[in-house]
């Protein structure tokens, strides 16, 4: 199987995995394990701090020591981590289970960018990043309606069956995935060396260092919509059952996210002459510059659709707005893949996505308390909006960084040539 292909497959099989796993959590959480309010909190803290924590070593050991390794051991961790969380259905049990499933999920996460960054042909790059966030949004819908169905079984048995798919991910992975393209220098030096090569190049960068603050914010704001959006809703359900009405509204929000991912995708591959292109040439590119202005512009919309959707009292109102910031946040996941990749060199990729991935966890660490403390003096909506005014300077940090940008990626080439999308 081409890495293209392969690519593609992970994606797919995983974010099914991990709707599956994830889709009814937290209500299997509330009342099978029975946590209180507090204990939701604290497992939620747990996991962005082991994820804090764990980012950059992670990213590190991929970078000097092997992409290929890093995407592995983290599928069989998160299906070890999934396992224990549905199996024992006590609180200590899902904060081991946390644990475990965080570290492998920084372990994927920026690794597997890196290696399809490194090993799809350059001139795919940028369509297999954006055809991957439509693959795996339509794994998400396949993963929301298979998670409903089980859980008719049992509210633990979509846990234990994301677990055990994420599991058999990591076998196929093992099976399936080469690394011919890079070359590990693993060495205590070289470790220690890539950590200070990945910090010099986001500090050396203004584009760079505008991405990781601006994801910061990002993940200040994202905290506090996501604990508190649901329970906002609630209020105005009535006797509707409570599992098929998020899971329809997550599907729809799949749904619109696969469609605006085609769009964005086919933006991306408008051609824009940068003036290194041989004179004649008529290739489409992804130039860092565009990436970034796209990516500031619906951060934009998802910041007033978030503050509109707490300020909102009405259901008919609501939805709309909450299906937008979901559709939006999606949307952009691909989106600054593609933006990171074209900003750095392949010998601290994956460092460079695990420093930006650690200032989203620590964003999201620091905003949920915060937004809670509004959330609990004054409104549950006005929680959220402050959540929406937390995105604003997100908002113009990647306006900043995206005004800095080359029109040249970091790769060497001109620009991430790529393929029209569909």
């Amino acid at each position: 199987m081409s890495p293209y292909r392969l690519y593609l497959l992970i994606c797919g099989l995983g974010s099914f995995a991990a709707k599956v796993a994830f889709t009814l959590n937290l209500v299997y959480q509330a009342t099978v394990v029975g946590l209180s309010p507090l204990q939701l909190v604290l497992v939620g803290t747990v996991m962005e701090g082991v994820c804090f924590v764990a980012q950059v070593p992670t990213g590190v050991i991929a970078d000097v020591v092997s992409r290929r390794l890093s995407v592995i051991v983290g599928y069989l961790l998160m299906g070890a981590g999934l396992l224990v969380w549905g199996l024992f259905p006590s609180f200590a049990a899902v904060l081991v289970a946390n644990v475990i499933w965080s570290i492998g999920a920084v372990c994927v996460d920026g690794a597997e960018e890196a290696w399809a960054a490194d090993e799809i042909e350059p001139g795919r790059v940028t369509t297999a990043f954006v055809r991957a966030g439509q693959v795996g949004q339509a794994g998400s819908l396949a993963g929301i309606l298979a998670a409903i169905g089980l859980g008719y079984a049992g509210l633990a048995v979509p846990i234990v069956v994301g677990g055990a798919l994420t599991l058999a991910l990591g076998v196929l992975v093992m099976v399936l995935m080469k690394e011919e393209r890079w070359t590990p220098t693993a060495t205590r030096n070289s470790m220690r060396r890539q950590v200070v090569a990945g910090g010099r190049a986001v500090r050396g960068s203004t584009l760079l260092a505008g991405i990781v603050a601006g994801t910061f914010f990002a993940g200040l704001s994202s905290e506090g919509f996501d604990r508190l959006s649901q329970p906002f809703l609630l209020p105005s359900l009535g006797d509707r059952p409570i599992e098929l009405v998020f899971g329809g509204l997550a599907m729809a929000a799949t749904l619109g996210s696969i469609a605006a991912t085609g769009l964005v995708g086919r933006w991306l591959n408008r051609h824009e002459p940068s003036g290194h292109e041989p004179k004649g040439a008529h290739e489409p590119s992804a130039h860092p510059r565009r990436v970034g202005r796209l990516l500031a512009a619906l951060e934009a919309v998802t910041a007033a659709a978030m503050i509109g959707f707490g300020l909102s009292g009405q259901w008919w109102v609501a939805v709309p707005l909450y299906l937008l910031v979901r559709l939006l946040r999606n949307a952009t996941a691909p989106i600054m893949s593609v933006w990171l990749v074209s900003a750095t060199g392949p010998e601290s990729r994956a460092t460079v996505f695990s420093i930006q991935a650690q200032a989203d966890a620590l964003g999201q660490i620091a905003g949920g308390p915060p937004v809670g403390v509004v959330a609990q003096r004054a409104s549950i909506g006005a929680g959220i909006s402050v959540a929406g005014l937390f995105l604003l300077p997100a908002v113009y940090l990647f306006g900043l960084a995206a005004a800095k940008a080359p029109t040249a990626s970091a790769a060497g080439r001109p620009d991430v040539v790529v393929e029209p999308v569909a």
